[in-house]
């Protein structure tokens, strides 16, 4: 295995974090195309004001362990952090078929007590992220193994035991106060970059309604990459998450806020999806292949917390929180629409990216371009993703336009911004027929 050093400049024992400042990517200007609106005053404002503070905001990198049987290194970590009685929060579907009784009885030959809390299922709410904090109970660290919906609610969870408040206190910008409790995060899916992100996406327990809590203190203590963990993984899981992770990559590349080094996250982390995904499809069982998407996944993550994302995010959030829509699924179907809706301003930008992953070396900047999306929607095809979301009812494409604008405007700096009509044009084109 490999391990990532950490990059927060302290002893590899300290939880407190620290980063390097990174250069500024120049912005560019946005031109309005032809038949557009301008973008409103109000987002273009807000987004500018934030950008001084996103890029002051240090984000932590945690320490970073990768390759096959890297679980073993848990309960070695934990041991050497002083940790006593540990939270392992994961799935009923782990415990089920054993997959962390050697790590559980690792942590007891350390003398470590382990508690299990595997109640969490997909897109947590806040009620299981409660439930989880009281069965943290005199626990001084978490062991998170798990897809996103696990590490996002141990996330939440770490926070809100230190700082003695419901996750949903917490929820917004820079609001959690104090350190949380110490986290290792374990992804058992290669898609939601989890474990080295500032967010936490946990739904509202009674509407469901997905909610943010974003702070660089909830970025975990250590992450572990280990891809024996991914070998069972349906195909349909592992295509969705796959595609989740690319398009954290591509919202972060043609991201307001990119700079050189998220540039850099992001064209490793798509290339190594474009190459490794259909080596998977194909090999199952591909160990290596299966490592570089969970290293893609870091990459882009890693990419995206640093950028905020886009419009795929905020549609998808609010089609997967009112009609349980899967995050990955819901993000591979609308990806693809998307960018080919971003292309009229973000021409350069998807042409390089198509030239760094492979997909066309022609001269024709345009061309390139136009090759990357259509790329997306082959890779879709070649996975099985469907071209709509069967879940999502057309009658209920304005509610989730207006969730999606309250989310993404003002937040995320979008290339391009949506009017209503072609936000509907786009919904009609995903949703039920």
């Amino acid at each position: 295995g490999r391990r990532l050093r950490r990059r927060r400049g302290r002893p590899a024992a300290a939880p407190s974090p620290s980063c390097a400042g990174a250069a500024r990517r120049a912005p560019h200007p946005i031109p309005t195309p032809k038949g557009d609106h301008p973008m409103p005053i109000f987002s273009r404002i807000s987004i500018a004001l934030r950008r001084p503070v996103v890029m002051a905001v240090k984000k932590p990198t945690p320490l970073t362990y990768i390759g096959s049987g890297r679980l073993h290194t848990a309960a070695d970590l934990l041991s050497q952090t002083g940790s006593r009685r540990v939270l392992v929060m994961t799935t009923p579907g782990m415990m089920r078929r054993g997959q962390l009784d050697e790590t559980l009885a690792e942590l007891r030959e350390k003398g470590i007590d382990p508690v299990v809390f595997d109640h969490v299922s997909p897109d947590p709410t806040f009620g299981i992220v409660a439930e989880a904090a009281r069965c943290a109970a005199g626990c001084d660290a978490i062991l998170a193994v798990g897809g996103g919906s696990v590490l996002d609610a141990a996330k939440a969870a770490a926070a809100a035991i230190t700082n003695h408040k419901p996750a949903e206190k917490l929820v917004g910008i820079l609001k959690v106060k104090k350190q949380p409790l110490l986290l290792i995060a374990v992804p058992t899916t290669a898609g939601t970059g989890s474990e080295t992100t500032i967010a936490a996406v946990i739904s509202e327990t009674e509407t469901h309604r997905k909610r943010q809590i974003l702070d660089p203190k909830i970025v975990p203590f250590a992450a572990i990459l280990d891809p024996d963990l991914t070998l069972g993984l349906p195909q349909g899981n592992t295509v969705h998450t796959a595609m989740d992770a690319l398009t954290h990559a591509l919202e972060a590349y043609v991201s307001e806020y990119a700079t050189p080094e998220t540039d850099r996250y992001a064209e490793m982390a798509a290339k190594m999806i474009c190459e490794a995904l259909p080596a998977v499809l194909q090999d199952p069982k591909n160990v290596k292949k299966r490592e570089e998407l969970l290293v893609a996944s870091f990459l882009a993550g890693m990419a995206f917390t640093r950028t905020y994302v886009g419009y795929v995010h905020a549609f998808a959030h609010s089609i997967g929180g009112r009609y349980g829509v899967a995050h990955g699924l819901a993000n591979a179907v609308l990806l693809p629409h998307v960018m080919a809706y971003y292309l009229p301003v973000c021409t350069p930008r998807l042409a390089k990216m198509s030239a760094v992953c492979g997909v066309s070396t022609d001269p024709d900047e345009t061309a390139r371009a136009q090759a990357f999306v259509r790329h997306i929607t082959a890779m879709n095809e070649q996975g099985g993703v469907p071209a709509r979301l069967a879940q999502f009812p057309r009658g209920e494409i304005d509610a989730v336009i207006g969730e999606a604008f309250a989310e993404c405007h003002g937040t995320y700096p979008v290339p391009r911004y949506y009017t209503k009509a072609a936000a509907r044009a786009l919904l009609e084109t995903v949703c039920a027929e």
